[in-house]
């Protein structure tokens, strides 16, 4: 016990000295306690959104101006979607809003309600796209706290953030333990009947499974040269459980990006300092190949066995075409050239696809979302919103490319951003079939993520007065 001391002593002096730091934990503690659903009338989200706001107006106080520039681009990627989801709130004159592309359904619409002349914004659903500023609020909130902590306490909200993976893994584990009793899913509207954790949807879960298999890489390169063997053994069971968890969602997408997991987990691996890897020369390859294999097949087996393999049996017997996703990403793309170059308005997907759905897909379900966010984006934001998509990229390109140069030194910070860039990588590619990012938890974990990928490139005296 007497051992433990000194190290609590010394969380408890870190969150004291800097206060934005456990501003931070708590508002990240919060997000993915409260924040694991993507709808708007979720309830918990009126204790989320709140405390983002205050915990974003403390971050805004304690910004300095070379906070701003050390990380110019990642703010400047989050103030320009929070300006592009306020353009598309400002209530325009009728003469340029009625000649706006694709208003013809609101201008016949309000001549037989007799409301000609009024003042409307760019956003067919302008309470929606509130809905989406709001939202956006949180990682706002966690985006400027952590460009205000040091490096080296980064580390901290990193164990934040794996405690949550781990918290969400077992409640998954009591969700199906329980026979999937909707007592143990946090949320009413849910897939019920698949591990959901901490969210209502199992293919986030799924991505937060993907993306805690380089996060274990990375906490195994920072053990202790005392406990190697020990920290080495719980990361592999974690990633090993990570596995099945993503096994018994059932998600398609979380099959294929595992491989992205482990991808980046070994890249993260093989960038550790040389001094550890000095025992290995020769064979490097050799671990964690058999590792990899090894996780996958007891996790396959360990899934058929309590017969929770649902991907599986999805895979065999349906596609994605079958659950109409296609056809929608289809009628989607069609409908871009109707609202170019200024978009549909944010938030307003749900009902534009009313209008252009085909006969064929009409049913009692509807289509909340395209299940593909870089072409609903496009749809609702235009040509802006495919601008700052493509600096988005540059952006995340150019730091990827900068921690791949420097993989090889002993900095912690370069692997740390090395797990910040496969988070990024791996919602992004889930972007293209499903929604993570308009998860709260997901969104801040996405923030936290750009922040660690550009904090390598920061000089040490941006961070003089955090010490």
């Amino acid at each position: 016990m007497a051992r433990r001391e000194p190290r609590i002593a010394r969380l408890r002096g870190a969150l004291g000295d800097n206060w934005q730091l456990a501003t931070l934990c708590v508002l990240l503690g919060a997000a993915f306690l409260l924040g694991g659903g993507s709808r708007g009338d979720i309830l918990s989200l009126m204790i989320l959104r709140p405390l983002a706001v205050v915990c974003l107006g403390l971050g805004l106080l304690g910004m300095t101006r070379r906070d701003w520039r050390a990380f110019r681009v990642p703010l400047a990627i989050m103030g320009a979607i929070l300006a592009l989801i306020l353009l598309h709130l400002i209530p325009l004159p009728p003469f340029i809003w009625t000649n706006l592309p694709g208003r013809e359904i609101v201008v016949r619409a309000s001549e037989l309600a007799g409301l000609e002349g009024i003042w409307r914004p760019i956003s067919m659903v302008p309470y929606r796209g509130w809905n989406a500023f709001y939202a956006m609020l949180v990682p706002a909130a966690a985006m400027v706290l952590a460009v205000q902590v040091p490096p080296p306490r980064q580390k901290i909200v990193l164990y934040v953030v794996l405690g949550a993976m781990v918290l969400a893994a077992f409640l998954g584990i009591a969700q199906a333990g329980s026979g999937y009793n909707p007592a143990t899913y946090p949320y009413r509207l849910s897939n019920f009947g698949s591990p959901v954790g901490l969210f209502s949807n199992r293919n986030h879960f799924s991505a937060l499974m993907c993306i805690a298999i380089p996060a274990l890489a990375l906490i195994a390169t920072r053990a202790p040269a005392s406990n190697r063997m020990l920290v080495h053994a719980l990361c592999a069971g974690g990633v090993m459980l990570a596995v099945f968890m993503i096994l018994a969602t059932g998600s398609r997408a979380g099959l294929v990006l595992s491989g992205v997991g482990f991808l980046t987990a070994w890249l993260i691996w093989s960038a550790r300092p040389a001094r550890v890897k000095r025992r290995q020369v020769g064979r490097t390859w050799i671990v964690p190949a058999v590792a990899v294999a090894f996780f996958v097949v007891v996790g396959a087996c360990l899934a058929i066995i309590f017969d929770r393999a649902e991907a599986l049996d999805r895979i065999s017997t349906s596609s994605v075409a079958e659950e109409n996703r296609v056809q929608t990403w289809q009628v989607t793309a069609e409908s871009l050239s109707d609202y170019m170059p200024v978009g549909s308005g944010i938030g307003s997907f749900k009902e534009l696809f009313q209008i252009h759905e085909p006969a064929s897909m009409l049913g009692f379900a509807y289509w909340n979302h395209a299940h593909n966010d870089w072409l609903e984006w496009l749809l609702e934001g235009g040509v802006p919103a495919l601008l700052l998509m493509l600096f988005a990229v540059w952006a995340f390109a150019r730091s990827a490319l900068y921690l791949w140069r420097h993989r090889r030194s002993d900095s912690s910070g370069v692997r740390l951003g090395m797990f910040g860039g496969a988070a990024i990588l791996i919602l992004g590619l889930w972007s293209f079939v499903d929604y993570p990012l308009r998860v709260p938890s997901m969104a801040c974990l996405a923030a936290i993520a750009a922040v660690w990928m550009t904090a390598p490139r920061v000089s040490k005296p941006s961070f003089a007065r955090n010490g």
